[in-house]
């Protein structure tokens, strides 16, 4: 059986797995998406050698989409790495001062082929990046899961969460409450990882 590892996390989102900040919920609703066109192309980690492609979601065929994606299709994005096989849909979404890039992972072919029992306890999550877009570069700013758990243990927000089985919080409260968490510390440099990730465009028109 291939691993299956990959319905959670490829190369470049595991950059900081150690504290990532998860939800159950999106941390989006449709009126806050936005669809960059510039976005959409082959990237390169600035450093390091993964690798981004970004496709329009819209275009892409043989995906089971759920109901509610679906019908927003046309504003997302499919990100896959050439050299790992899961894949994600991406929504860029613009809340409060930032734009925000909330990843969740799809069902590929690998997963599909592995032990449907074994994959039945996997729950998926979402992950999100702040993103500041540049000529022909962008970056993503992960935000750490660590600085919301020192906030929720100090008793200063309260936010409707879960702690799993590593001690780990998951963020189960639902996107209107996610994103006042989101707008109040948006600016805060310490609900970020200190270490931006920089991907620069390898080529255009993909």
């Amino acid at each position: 059986m291939k691993r299956v590892s990959t319905i959670l996390a490829f190369a470049f989102l595991v950059v900081f797995l150690s504290s990532c900040l998860y939800t159950i919920h999106p941390i989006f609703t449709e009126k806050d998406i936005v669809f960059k066109p510039e976005l959409l192309g082959r990237w390169e980690m600035k450093k390091g050698k993964d690798i981004l492609q970004i496709t329009s979601l819209a275009k892409e065929t043989g995906i089971d989409l759920p109901g509610k994606i679906s019908a927003i299709k046309d504003k997302g994005y499919l990100i896959s790495n050439p050299d790992e096989d899961g894949k994600f849909i991406g929504f860029l979404a613009r809340i409060g001062k930032h734009l925000y890039f909330d990843f969740y992972p799809i069902e590929s072919e690998v997963n599909e082929k592995a032990d449907e029992f074994f994959m039945q306890h996997f729950v998926k999550r979402h992950i999100s990046y702040r993103v500041d877009i540049g000529e022909d570069s962008f970056g993503l700013s992960q935000m750490d899961g660590d600085f919301l758990e020192n906030l929720i243990t100090q008793k200063k927000i309260r936010i409707r969460h879960e702690i799993d089985d590593g001690g780990g919080i998951i963020i189960t409260a639902p996107t209107e409450e996610i994103q006042k968490y989101i707008v109040k510390y948006g600016d805060d440099p310490g609900a970020y990882q200190s270490e931006k990730t920089i991907y620069q465009r390898v080529n255009v028109n993909l």
